[in-house]
């Protein structure tokens, strides 16, 4: 059995992700990766089995061999001679860094989307992203309340309306919220915290009152907040090579 094996349901599952409309081969595997990477459908140190994942993708293996290539651009898959790729494992203070990174951006991205909410349709946005993420963290288990979560930050990004600065922080994401989806898991926390949920909630409300300021300060704090619990993971989630 390797270690990519998943059931029929799982392998329709993963080729649907990959099946995007207009994309070549290599875009299909690598959506589907990077989308598995945030989820947690692939951790870190685990290895990319190239027969598997032509199957579960629906992609020839070149097209999967490019892929690899191209997230390994990305910080996002390792590539070893003689031992193939796999999903790169990240220090505790690599993740700090990117969390850091995520911290200025995403501010940047609230305080752009507050002076945008006026436009047409972004009240809205953000109101129904609002809705989903509260119902996730009611009823939802925690991938679910993750996924939310995303959507929730992805709805900021739209509002802000600057591409290259969601480009930034969706790769950022597909790291940090696995992480999250990590921490939930090993520490039995399958809701979201009210902790959590307030600082969405207060991020949410900076910005549907158009208060670029306070929206830019919240969305930080939340950022901050967020590493401090996945910093505080065991030391066998992180890569101790270089640490």
């Amino acid at each position: 059995m390797t270690e990519n094996r998943t059931n029929d349901a799982e392998v329709d599952e993963r080729r649907r992700v990959a099946s995007a409309a207009g994309l070549t081969g290599t875009q299909r595997a690598a959506t589907a990766l990077r989308d598995g990477i945030r989820t947690g459908r692939y951790v870190p140190g685990q290895r990319l089995v190239e027969a598997d994942l032509t199957r579960e993708l629906g992609v020839g293996r070149n097209s999967l061999r490019e892929a690899f290539a191209r997230l390994a651009s990305e910080g996002l898959v390792l590539i070893e001679p003689h031992r193939g790729a796999s999903i790169r494992r990240r220090t505790r203070a690599e993740i700090a860094e990117l969390y850091d990174l995520s911290e200025v951006l995403e501010g940047l991205a609230a305080r752009r989307a507050a002076t945008n909410i006026t436009l047409p349709g972004n009240s809205e946005l953000l109101a129904s992203a609002t809705r989903r993420l509260q119902a996730g963290a009611r009823s939802g288990g925690a991938t679910e309340q993750i996924d939310e979560a995303a959507r929730f930050h992805e709805a900021i990004l739209a509002i802000a309306d600057n591409p290259r600065l969601t480009e930034l922080v969706v790769n950022l994401h597909i790291q940090t919220f696995s992480f999250q989806l990590r921490h939930a898991h090993l520490s039995g926390q399958h809701r979201m915290s009210d902790a959590s949920l307030s600082d969405h909630l207060a991020v949410a409300d900076a910005i549907q009152r158009g208060d670029p300021q306070n929206a830019e300060t919240v969305m930080r704090e939340h950022l901050r907040s967020g590493k401090q619990r996945v910093l505080a993971l065991p030391d066998a989630v992180f890569d101790q090579v270089s640490d």
